[in-house]
């Protein structure tokens, strides 16, 4: 509302969270999406405007919600927070991107506020995550225990869905934090290496496409989904603050970048599928026959992926279109840093454009906009009835800014949570173009 100068509806919004009581509720809340959707929504509003009633009820909500969370025995937050009896859920395994994603919001909270307790919390327990000893250098398990705080080695490792804010976060709070922890970085930089190294995979039909991989029990599983492809626009944010050669990581970014966009690309509606699967050209085992982790690696039977083969590089597994906004945040972080390709300066907004007329074509209805079941049916697209919050939040807010005048919001001066709230830089960065 307020990127977009929606004044009178910004009004109606800060009366109704003037009055919201954050110990009511109809159940538990999760942590994880407390953090992202309110404490960095109202964190965002205040650095935008001001309003004192936004950083009262940040502090409210941190410190009444989420900050409990923290008080383990290790420093790891639990999961589910009981707002109506003010107590936490004792859980003995915890996720990766969730206890991992409380690292922007609690930061910029302490830098506003001054109090260091929340940037603490979340920092630390990052900071233990870090220093775990991993088979890929930088990469971490998705489940971990609380106490003793580890993870769980026979977990899947997956930079997709389970895993991805956490390494997403690592860079952001790396610029928020003004370049002051060099650990986090080379943590960073190590995960971004190894994930082209490990688990990036070529496609049968068509090389040029590699989508990246998963491990679980150190077997190789080729399917991904949309929520990885964010991967682009945050490898593309973290070489622009990046010393040295960056060729390697430039030309894994743009492979990730063209790679997911053909998920939409070929699809009869022009929208991308929630999972798929492919047949690879080079098993990930093969990459890197004499470097770790591959000597202990196997490869599953590929029979099952060939369905599509003569078809298309892919085979969909899962074929709702959940309004998800990831392909276009990278592509919106494309357009702001790189600007287009040699042939087309304007190639971002006009991939933007595309992708925009194929959600308004498939997914509108009278009343909002719907997930639909089957990207690969143009002619029913039968809607599921439902719609997230972030295709709100992201989804159009990074399709708006595509189409704004790059000084608007420009990543010169806002870091974007993983829900696209922009939140202030304390200094000035160069990062776009």
């Amino acid at each position: 509302m307020i990127i977009m100068g929606l004044e009178e509806e910004y009004q109606q919004a800060l009366t109704f969270v003037e009055k919201l009581n954050f110990h009511k509720s109809n159940g538990a809340s999760k942590g994880f999406e407390t953090n992202i959707r309110y404490l960095g929504g109202l964190l965002s509003a205040y650095d935008l405007r001001g309003d004192e009633i936004l950083l009262t009820k940040a502090i409210e909500l941190a410190d009444g919600v989420l900050m409990p969370l923290f008080d383990t025995p290790t420093g790891a937050p639990y999961t589910y927070f009981n707002v109506i009896n003010d107590m936490a859920e004792v859980t003995e395994t915890i996720n990766l991107a969730e206890f991992g994603t409380y690292t922007v919001e609690f930061t910029r909270l302490s830098q506003i506020t001054g109090d260091l307790k929340y940037v603490n919390a979340a920092n630390g327990i990052v900071d233990k995550a870090i220093a775990q000893p991993s088979r890929m250098p930088g990469l971490y398990p998705n489940d971990w225990t609380v106490d003793p705080f580890k993870p769980l080695d026979d977990a899947i490792v997956n930079v997709g869905a389970g895993g991805d804010s956490f390494y997403e976060y690592l860079i952001k709070n790396y610029i928020l934090s003004e370049k002051q922890d060099e650990k986090v970085l080379e943590a960073w930089v190590n995960a971004v290496n190894s994930i082209e190294k490990y688990l990036l995979s070529p496609t049968q039909e068509d090389p040029n496409v590699q989508f990246v991989a998963t491990i679980t029990n150190m077997t190789v599983k080729y399917q991904s989904d949309e929520l990885i492809c964010f991967w682009p626009g945050n490898i593309l944010l973290g070489i622009s603050q990046m010393s040295g050669d960056t060729t390697r990581q430039q030309k894994f970014a743009q492979t990730f970048m063209n790679s997911c966009l053909e998920t939409w690309f070929q699809t009869e509606t022009g929208l991308a599928p929630e999972i798929w699967s492919w047949n690879p050209k080079t098993l990930a085992t093969q990459k890197n026959t004499k470097d770790e982790p591959n000597g202990t690696v196997s490869d599953p039977d590929n029979s099952e992926y060939n369905a599509e083969k003569s078809k298309r590089p892919f085979t969909i597994r899962s074929s709702v279109y959940g309004l998800r906004p990831e392909t276009i945040e990278s592509v919106f972080y494309y357009d702001r840093i790189v600007g287009g390709t040699a042939e087309d300066p304007e190639y971002y907004k006009t991939v933007g454009w595309k992708i925009f007329q194929s959600i308004e074509k498939y997914t509108k209805t009278e009343s909002g906009y719907s997930i639909i079941k089957d990207v690969d049916d143009a002619s029913s697209t039968a809607k599921l009835d439902f719609q997230e919050s972030f295709y709100f939040a992201e989804t159009l807010k990074y399709l708006y800014l595509l189409f704004s005048d790059d000084s608007c919001m420009s990543l010169n001066d806002y870091v974007y949570t993983t829900e696209a709230h922009p939140l202030k830089l304390p200094r000035s960065l160069q990062v776009q173009k």
